[in-house]
C-alpha cells in the first residue's frame, strides 16, 4: 500500500488516518530458536529454515579422528547497518510515449531494469534509470526495494511525477542490515600447529524476507572460506533462517566478514593449543607464492600473493613491542583473502538448476569532433574516484589531456546494457578498467589507421602526444580533432581508412567457468590483506582504546594510491565501528531499540586511532591490468583483529564480533547475558 500526496507533510497526516487491526502473533527474533520454536514467521511454509546446504572436501572424519588436537568454539557474528550518509530514494518521472524515467540512488539499475519491468508489465526498454552523484552505498544501494516498485507504479497510475525519500529511521528499521550468524566451529590440527581440517556448522538469519540477492551472502563466505591457508579437508553445514526482524542484504564484505571472524578467532586460539605465536601460526598454515595459482577446495582460483610477506610486513609496522610495557595492552592479528568481481556461476553452489555465469561489463569510448574523448561507463561511482581512474586510462591509453576527457556514468540509456554493469562485489579496477582500457586500445588503433591514410604514412612511423599524431622525425602533425572532424565531414575519403571513430567491449573475466561445488571458480580476483590492532583494555570502565592498527593490503597493480589509501581508511573505519560501537538491537517482542542514531552509535573521527597503511603488489595472474579488486577488502578483517586483540588484553574469551563495554563487563564479573 502507498499514500500519495501533494507533499511530504500531507502524505504523512492521510497516512496517520490509515487504521490497520493486527493480529497479535509469537515473535521469533533469535537465529537458533527459529531452529527450534513451533511459532512461524511464515506459516505456509511450515518451517522457518529458509535454506540448508551441507559440503565436505577430503577425508574429514578421518582428519579428526587422527589430529593431536582439536579446538571448539562458538562464535556469535552482530548484526550492524551500513549507514551511507544519504539513505535511499527515487523519482520516478512518467513520459507521454508510456515510457518512465527514473532517478534514484542504485548501485545496480542495469541488474534490476528487467525485473522492474517485469513487476510493472511493461517492456525494459520503456525504463531508464539515471543515477547521479550518490552519498554513499556500501552495498544496500545494490537490491531492488518494495519502494521503488510502489513508486514507479504510482507514477505510471498518475501520470505525473512522484517522489520518495527514506527518513533515517526508516533506513535503520526496514532499508537491509549485515546479516547475523552463529557458528560451531572445530579445528583439527597436529601438535605443530599444522591445520588437519575445518568443520563448521553455522545459522545464518537473515530476518523476516530472503530479498534478492539474499542468501547471497552464504555463497559469497564460502568464495575464501578457508582464507590464506592451505586446509583440504573441510565441512560446512549451513542453515538459512528467517526472524521477525528487518530483512539482511548486502553490507561491504557481504559474508565475509562473518566468515572471517571465525576462521581468524580459531586460529588464536589453535595458537594458544599448541603454543604458537598468533603470526607463527598463520605462517606455518599458509598458501605459499610457489603453489600460485591456487585452487581452493571450494574451487576458487586464487591469483597471486604474497600472503607470508604481507603478514610480516604488518607485524613489522605495527611495532607491538613497543606497548608491551603498558598496562593492559593487547595484540591482535587478523589475514584475509578478497573475493572480488563474482561469477555468477556460483548460484550453481545453492541452486545448482540456475542458468547464469560470469558477470561481463561493457564500456563505450568514442572520439568527438572537438577532439575530446566521451566514455560511457555502467559503473556508479558513490565517492570512490571511478572518473579519476577512467580519466587516468583514458590519457595513458590515447595519449590525450584530462580536460579533453569526459566520463558518464548512470545512464542506462547511454551506456553499454551489460546487465551486471554497476557497482559491486569490487569488481571497477577489474571489469570497468579493463573494458574501458581495451575500447580504448581499439579506438587507439582506429585513430592511427585513419590518420596514416590522410598523412600517406606508415601506422608505425606514428605517435600520440598530447591529443595530437606527430610523424616521427618531422614538424607536422594533426590535431585530434582535425583528425575526427575529417572522418565526420569528408565521410567519401575517409571512410576507407576506419568504420567509425567509436569503440566498444564487452569483457568478462578469462578464468570464469561453471562446473559441479569445488570446480568453480567464484570470482574473478583474489586480493589480500593483513591487519594488526594494537589496544589497551580498562579494566575499571571496560573501554577499549585502539592504540594503533596497521592494515597492509595486496590489489595487485595500484592504478591511483590515494584512492586505494582512502578506501583502505574508510573500510577499517567502519570495521571499528561495527566492532565497537555499532550493533543492531532488537527486544523479545522483535521491536528494534537502535532506530536512531542516538541509540545507533557510529564513531566519529575523534573514535579513529592511528591507522598505519602499507602494500604490497603482487599482480593478478588473470586480470587484464593486474588489478585486483579491493573495495572491501579493509573491511573484512577488522572484527577478528580487534576482538583478538582485547581477548589478548583482557584475558577472556570473546566470542561475538562487537564488544561493547556493557558485554566485556558482563564476562569480567561473570553475568554474560548478553
Amino acid at each position: 500500500a502507498v499514500v500519495v500526496a501533494e507533499s511530504r507533510e500531507e502524505a504523512f497526516d492521510l497516512a496517520e488516518q490509515v487504521v490497520v487491526d493486527y493480529e497479535p502473533l509469537g515473535v521469533v527474533v533469535n537465529a537458533e530458536d527459529a531452529l527450534q520454536t513451533s511459532l512461524l514467521v511464515h506459516e505456509q511454509l511450515g518451517t522457518n529454515v529458509a535454506l540448508e546446504r551441507k559440503f565436505s572436501f577430503g577425508d574429514v572424519e578421518e582428519a579428526f579422528s587422527k589430529a593431536e588436537r582439536v579446538v571448539r568454539e562458538k562464535f556469535f557474528f552482530e548484526r550492524y547497518a551500513a549507514s551511507p550518509i544519504e539513505t535511499c530514494g527515487v523519482v520516478a518521472v512518467p513520459q507521454k510515449d508510456g515510457s518512465l524515467t527514473v532517478y534514484d540512488n542504485q548501485q545496480t539499475p542495469l541488474l534490476f531494469k528487467k525485473i522492474l519491468a517485469d513487476c510493472l508489465r511493461i517492456t525494459p526498454e520503456k525504463i531508464r534509470f539515471i543515477e547521479k552523484d550518490i552519498g554513499g552505498g556500501f552495498g544496500v544501494k545494490i537490491m531492488l526495494y518494495p519502494y521503488v516498485f510502489l513508486v514507479c507504479f504510482a507514477a505510471l497510475q498518475l501520470k505525473r511525477p512522484v517522489k520518495w525519500f527514506e527518513t533515517r529511521r526508516e533506513h535503520l528499521t526496514a532499508m537491509a542490515h549485515n546479516s547475523n550468524r552463529v557458528t560451531y566451529a572445530e579445528m583439527a590440527l597436529d601438535k605443530t600447529g599444522k591445520i588437519a581440517a575445518y568443520r563448521t556448522d553455522f545459522i545464518e538469519d537473515v530476518g523476516a524476507y530472503a530479498r534478492l540477492p539474499d542468501p547471497g551472502g552464504v555463497i559469497r563466505s564460502l568464495m575464501t572460506y578457508l582464507g590464506c591457508y592451505d586446509i583440504r579437508n573441510v565441512e560446512v553445514q549451513l542453515k538459512v533462517v528467517f526472524t521477525n526482524k528487518c530483512p539482511t542484504g548486502p553490507v561491504r564484505g557481504y559474508g565475509c566478514q562473518q566468515a572471517y571472524f571465525v576462521l581468524e578467532r580459531m586460529m588464536d586460539i589453535a595458537a594458544k593449543e599448541v603454543e604458537l605465536s598468533p603470526v607463527e601460526m598463520r605462517l606455518r598454515n599458509m598458501v605459499g607464492r610457489e603453489m600460485m595459482p591456487y585452487r581452493s577446495v571450494f574451487g576458487s582460483l586464487y591469483d597471486g600473493g604474497e600472503y607470508r610477506e604481507l603478514l610480516e610486513k604488518a607485524w613489522k609496522l605495527a611495532e607491538p613491542e613497543q606497548y608491551r610495557g603498558l598496562p593492559n595492552v593487547g595484540v591482535g592479528v587478523a589475514c584475509v583473502v578478497e573475493p572480488a568481481v563474482t561469477n555468477l556461476a556460483r548460484n550453481k553452489l545453492l541452486f545448482p538448476e540456475l542458468e547464469t555465469s560470469g558477470s561481463g561489463e561493457g564500456a563505450i569510448v568514442r572520439l568527438e569532433e572537438s577532439g575530446a574523448v566521451t566514455v560511457y561507463a555502467a559503473s556508479i561511482p558513490q565517492g570512490q574516484g571511478h572518473e579519476t581512474v577512467l580519466t587516468q586510462i583514458v590519457c595513458e591509453t590515447l595519449g590525450v589531456k584530462p580536460e579533453n576527457v569526459r566520463i558518464v556514468f548512470g545512464d542506462s540509456d547511454m551506456v553499454y546494457p551489460s546487465p551486471y554493469g554497476g557497482t559491486w562485489a569490487s569488481r571497477f579496477s577489474v571489469m570497468t578498467v579493463a573494458a574501458v582500457k581495451k575500447s580504448c586500445e581499439i579506438l587507439r588503433s582506429k585513430i592511427l589507421s585513419l590518420a596514416a591514410g590522410l598523412l600517406e604514412a606508415s601506422e608505425k612511423d606514428l605517435e600520440i602526444n598530447d591529443g595530437r599524431i606527430v610523424l616521427k622525425g618531422t614538424d607536422f602533425s594533426l590535431t585530434f580533432a582535425q583528425i575526427a572532424s575529417k572522418a565526420y565531414r569528408d565521410v567519401v575519403k575517409t571512410k576507407k581508412y576506419h568504420e567509425s571513430l567509436q569503440a566498444e567491449v564487452f569483457y568478462d573475466f578469462p578464468t570464469f567457468n561453471v562446473g559441479a561445488p569445488g570446480e568453480i571458480n567464484m570470482s574473478a580476483t583474489y586480493g589480500n590483506s593483513a591487519h594488526v590492532a594494537v589496544v589497551q583494555f580498562d579494566p575499571e570502565t571496560y573501554m577499549v582504546k585502539v592504540l594503533r592498527y596497521v592494515a597492509v593490503h595486496d590489489c595487485g597493480k595500484i592504478l591511483n594510491k590515494p584512492i586505494v589509501d582512502g578506501q583502505i581508511l574508510g573500510g577499517v573505519l567502519q570495521g571499528l565501528g561495527a566492532t565497537l560501537y555499532e550493533n543492531i538491537f532488537y527486544d523479545q517482542n522483535g521491536v528494534l531499540l537502535t532506530a536512531s542514531f542516538s541509540d545507533y552509535i557510529l564513531p566519529t573521527t575523534m573514535e579513529t586511532p592511528e591507522i598505519l597503511i602499507d602494500h604490497l603488489e603482487t599482480p593478478s595472474m588473470f586480470s587484464e591490468l593486474g588489478t585486483k579488486g579491493m573495495g572491501e577488502g579493509p573491511l573484512i578483517p577488522v572484527a577478528a583483529a580487534i576482538v583478538n586483540a582485547v581477548e589478548d588484553a583482557a584475558k577472556k574469551r570473546l566470542t561475538k564480533s562487537n564488544i561493547s563495554p556493557s558485554l566485556l563487563w558482563s564476562i569480567a564479573t561473570n553475568k554474560n547475558t548478553f
